[in-house]
């Protein structure tokens, strides 16, 4: 345990100014207790900001400190991600955010208590989860916008410039794969899009599971003004291996199956795959050596790209939009 006023975590500088700026809320002597392991691979869970239980003198740990990383500072709008989790709180979806602190880049949270978990993949894949989590997202989707718009090829051109900058290793076929961008960008456009406020980062670990079925939403930097359909997509693409499984859930999304809309979802997942695969690889760029496997997980989504447009019938997906 680290008190407020020691320096023994890297992060103490930092953590100093966030217990300092929190003070009013806090209240006097807290300690902190590092709320979670960062593990990369299989599901990049934690690795893009270290947390902690703020623990009272009473030994209750009311409050959940969010502090973003350094290595990924420009790819994050602190404020809009923390305007977004108060909106989403106000629906019911997420925890209380109680304040956000730009100098040390952290948020406070009220926190869950010890019967809430991390969903994994098998706990969504249960159909009366995954209905409640789609019927979420559609309440937050019905609101008004959040302000920020995002989409998935700006942030593939963003992370390509850093790589490249850094002279990072890539696959034999990242060029192959890159070029896939352009024409998949252009069919999904000429068909036309519906941005709708959406949290924007569904991986199961992103979900937290409580007591009688209870579900909140964590993690919210990615949350914008989105193109439904991707992160519908990227939710298919995490929880099931075929696309007759994916199906249902479109149906559970929009209350019909629409083999355009389940093409546009498949296009979105092989963008997908390609921005977190860039994204991890910017990661093994920036990251001091902490043992985390950012280029095993890399792998993993290039690999996942490449099967999908690399499938027989992907160009004709993209044709039928």
């Amino acid at each position: 345990m680290t008190k407020a006023g020691s320096a023994q975590i890297p992060v103490a500088n930092r953590l100093e100014k966030a217990l300092c700026a929190f003070a009013d809320i806090l209240g006097g002597a807290p300690s902190c207790i590092p709320a979670m392991a960062a593990v990369a691979s299989p599901s990049y869970h934690a690795v893009e900001s270290q947390s902690f239980l703020i623990v009272a003198k009473d030994g209750d740990t009311p409050f959940f400190l969010r502090l973003g990383l350094d290595e990924v500072a420009d790819l994050v709008d602190g404020e809009a991600a923390f305007a977004a989790a108060v909106r989403f709180h106000q629906l019911g979806a997420a925890p209380q955010p109680l304040g956000y602190d730009a100098v040390s880049r952290t948020t406070l949270f009220t926190a869950l208590g010890n019967d809430w978990k991390a969903a994994n993949i098998d706990d969504l894949m249960q159909p009366e989860t995954i209905m409640r989590l789609v019927g979420i997202q559609k309440e937050i989707a019905a609101g008004a916008p959040l302000g920020r718009s995002w989409s998935v090829f700006d942030g593939i051109t963003h992370l390509c410039e850093i790589v490249t900058a850094g002279a990072m290793d890539l696959p034999g076929d990242a060029e192959w794969m890159l070029s896939w961008m352009a024409p998949i960008r252009q069919a999904i456009e000429a068909s036309g899009i519906d941005v709708k406020p959406a949290h924007g980062d569904p991986h199961s670990s992103n979900v937290m599971l409580g007591p009688n079925g209870a579900i909140q939403l964590v993690d919210f930097d990615l949350a914008a003004d989105i193109d439904p359909y991707y992160q519908l997509g990227v939710q298919m693409n995490e929880l099931y291996q075929f696309e007759s499984q994916m199906k249902p859930l479109l149906e559970m999304h929009d209350g019909t199956f629409s083999e355009r809309a389940f093409n546009r979802c498949r296009a979105y997942a092989a963008a997908d795959d390609l921005y977190w695969a860039l994204r991890s690889l910017v990661l093994e760029l920036r990251s001091p050596p902490r043992g985390i496997e950012f280029l095993k997980y890399a792998g993993w989504r290039f690999l996942r790209c490449r099967m999908l447009l690399g499938h027989p019938n992907f160009e004709a997906k993209l044709r039928d939009l």
